[in-house]
Order: C-alpha cells, then sequence, then structure tokens
C-alpha cells in the first residue's frame, strides 16, 4: 500500500524502485537520519512479490537482514537456514561445520519472494521511510541544489527534490538509459526451469543439494511448511527440447528422478505451473553515472545459476549506505560517499560476477573439471573454502591460489605402495 508522502518539501535521500535493493536503500539511510522516500511504478500491497527468483540467500548477505530489523525471518515460521552441498564429478563437497571456521552461526536462508518482500516493505514503513507506489519517474534533472523527480500517478504529475537518488529500478533500469549508462552483457548459455512442490522428502540436517551433471546444475532447495522448490539450469537446447512450457512437468520430474543424489520424485506435487526462462544474458553497468548510485540489478544482474540475486541487492545498497555513513549530503559528502560506493562495489562484488559470467559458459574442459572437483572434494579444509567461494564469502583469486597450491601438493605427493 502506498504512504503518501506528505508535503513537497525537500527529500533527502530518492530511491527509485521498491524491490530488494530499494527498500534494503531506503532503511539503511532512514538508520542515517535521512528523510527518504520510495518511488516505483507498481503498486505494492502485501500480495506483490517477485516470482521469477530462486530466493537462496547467500550467508554473506544473511547478516544484513538483521540490520534492518528482519532478524525474525530467521525464524522456522518464515524461511529454512541452510548449507549448501554440492555433488560434483569429482566427488561431494561439504566441508567441515560452517561456511567458515569459528563462525558457528553463520548459514544461508531459503527464504521466498512472497515472505521477503512484504516484510522489507513493512520494515521500510515502520523506520519512517515514506513510498509512492504506483509511481513512474518520467525524468529527472541536476542542478547546484540536488535532483528534480518529475513523477506521474493516476492523480497526475508531481515534481519532488532531493539531495541524492538511487537508481534501484532493475535490469531494465529507465534511469540508466536516461543517464547513459549502459549495461554491458555477457552470454548465458543456460536456460532455467523451476517449480514449487509438495511429497518430496528432503535431507534430514535441511541442507540444499546442488547436483552437477554434464554442464547443468540441479537444485533441491527445502521450504517452509515441508514444501521443496527444484531449480534445473540446464542447456538451452535440452530444455527446448522438452517442448512448451505446459508440457514440461513430465521430463523436469523424470530428469530429477534420474539423478541418483536426488530425493524421489514419486509422490511430488507442482504447487503451481514451472517457471522459468530461455534466455537471461549477466548485465554488468558502471556503479555510479554522474552522481547516480545504481544498485541491485540496476547495477549487476547475473546469471541466476549463481543464486547471488537477493544477496547482491542486499549486500549492495548496504555498501551504498555504509560509504555515506557519517558524511553529510552537501556536494563534499556526495563526492567522497559515491567514490567510496564504487571502490566498494569494485572489491567486494565484481570480482565474484567476473567469476559467475565465465562460469556461465557451458563449453569448459571436462578433465580439468574432474581433476579441480577430484582435488576439492578430497582436502576438507579446500572444500570448506569452496563453499566460502560460493557463498562470496573469499573472492575467487584467493580461492584461485588455495586450489592451485592444492593441485600441486596433490601432484607431487609421493606415492603410497
Amino acid at each position: 500500500m502506498s504512504t503518501p508522502i506528505s508535503d513537497d518539501s525537500q527529500l533527502d535521500v530518492a530511491v527509485v524502485g521498491g524491490s530488494i535493493a530499494g527498500c534494503t536503500a531506503a532503511i539503511r539511510f532512514r538508520q542515517l537520519g535521512h528523510r527518504v522516500a520510495v518511488f516505483d511504478k507498481k503498486t505494492m500491497d502485501d500480495r506483490f512479490y517477485k516470482r521469477l527468483c530462486t530466493h537462496f540467500i547467500q550467508p554473506h548477505a544473511v547478516p544484513v537482514l538483521a540490520e534492518l530489523g528482519l532478524a525474525h525471518l530467521y525464524e522456522a515460521d518464515y524461511s529454512v537456514p541452510t548449507k549448501a552441498v554440492f555433488v560434483t564429478p569429482g566427488g561431494l563437497v561439504e566441508g567441515p561445520g560452517n561456511y567458515l571456521p569459528g563462525d558457528q552461526d553463520l548459514f544461508a536462508l531459503n527464504l521466498e519472494r512472497r515472505v521477503l518482500d512484504p516484510a522489507l516493505r513493512t520494515a521500510a514503513r515502520e523506520q519512517g521511510v515514506e513510498f509512492a507506489d504506483g509511481t513512474s519517474v518520467e525524468k529527472i534533472e541536476e542542478d547546484d541544489f540536488g535532483w528534480s523527480l518529475h513523477t506521474r500517478d493516476e492523480t497526475g504529475s508531481r515534481v519532488f527534490r532531493a539531495r541524492l537518488v538511487v537508481a534501484a529500478d532493475g535490469r531494465r533500469s529507465r534511469l540508466a538509459k536516461e543517464l547513459g549508462n549502459p549495461a554491458e552483457s555477457r552470454p548465458n548459455e543456460r536456460a532455467a526451469l523451476f517449480g514449487y512442490f509438495s511429497g518430496i522428502t528432503t535431507r534430514p540436517d535441511r541442507r540444499s543439494v546442488f547436483i552437477m551433471n554434464e554442464r547443468d546444475l540441479a537444485c533441491v532447495y527445502p521450504l517452509v511448511d515441508g514444501r521443496t522448490q527444484l531449480v534445473l539450469f540446464a542447456e538451452k537446447s535440452r530444455v527446448e527440447g522438452w517442448g512448451s512450457t505446459e508440457g514440461r512437468l513430465p521430463q523436469f520430474l523424470e530428469y530429477f528422478d534420474s539423478l541418483p543424489d536426488a530425493p524421489s520424485m514419486g509422490d511430488a506435487v507442482l504447487e503451481d505451473g514451472l517457471l522459468g526462462y530461455s534466455d537471461y544474458p549477466s548485465q554488468i553497468r558502471q556503479a555510479v553515472a554522474g552522481s547516480i548510485p545504481f544498485v541491485g540489478d540496476a547495477a549487476l544482474s547475473l546469471d541466476p545459476m549463481s543464486g547471488v540475486g537477493c544477496g547482491f541487492a542486499l549486500v549492495s545498497a548496504d555498501l551504498l549506505a555504509r560509504s555515506f555513513t557519517g558524511r553529510s549530503l552537501d556536494k563534499t559528502g556526495l563526492v567522497a560517499g559515491l567514490a567510496e560506493y564504487r571502490q566498494q562495489l569494485e572489491e567486494v562484488l565484481l570480482p565474484h560476477a567476473e567469476g559467475i559470467c565465465v562460469d556461465s559458459l557451458v563449453d569448459k574442459n571436462a578433465a580439468s573439471r574432474l581433476r579441480m572437483f577430484k582435488t576439492i572434494s578430497a582436502n576438507p579444509d579446500l572444500s570448506q573454502q569452496y563453499l566460502a567461494l560460493t557463498g562470496r564469502m573469499l573472492l575467487p583469486g584467493e580461492f584461485q591460489r588455495l586450489l592451485m597450491r592444492a593441485m600441486m601438493t596433490r601432484r607431487t605427493a609421493p606415492l603410497k605402495l
């Protein structure tokens, strides 16, 4: 529901886009003491949420929820705290203990968007964020004072003023087009299908299982109320060969049933139709265009197989607000805060984005891949580091150094007779 902005006085921060990144940025700037408003062209009632999403919140992003006032979403009524287990060509990769040594409370979270999206908007309103949903931002203009936002809703047009505008308007960002911040597109050679099911018995430890099968990745996510989400990222030719979306369910279930490490599909009942996409290239934009920062999918919209969409939305918005901690929104503060945000995004998230883009290319050397995963699965410490990498808590370059060291050690170790 819309919370009307009370008057035309100066806003400190205007956030364009009311999804995960937009609400996160709004809450965090409000916590810094700023007057914040969120603008979204959609009308967002309690039933509105994004449906085309696998909702696996990576462990690097889970702590942000508590900072937003949403720690209750960790509880069993709302989500399933989980950990990834990878079934690879070289063996099982699950690592000892938790994601990182000594971090016993660190976990991933299977948190559905039907729960997360309304909870974020509620938290934002409760903390004083103003909302103008059902409102499109038609044009923005900058002057010495800040920004003018020319908006339109069902009652007509209206102009708002703000010191800082945050672009959180998603993969097809209108602000990016207006500001000349084009997306660099990277190919993604996989299609995806997923659905929500009852009647599937998952692991008693509630682990989320990721099964590598040839060039595909089959995912099994345990959800609240004994439900399960099944997700398949497969070569486009395989999915296209299954015919229309409406007729793909038998082949989809047969595929999972054929995997020895997947649960039985014998009693699986689909809640609704299968969802998915056939063409979803990764997109990378500049973190800042002019004096406007981009967060979430407006900055990085990546191959969903990586499972970073929700996490990167939370973390990018949090990085932006942290970059303005202790700074005013005058010209000096804006320049310094935006420079810090650009640097933080490039250091914290962009290395993962580059690795994800490489992994979206299906054609890889099978022998090298097998050797790599044999090395990882045979080494408990390296297995844990691999989970830290996929949980986005370890940078790809650091993992590559650890992997190469382990592979060299394995290659030069003396034979046991």
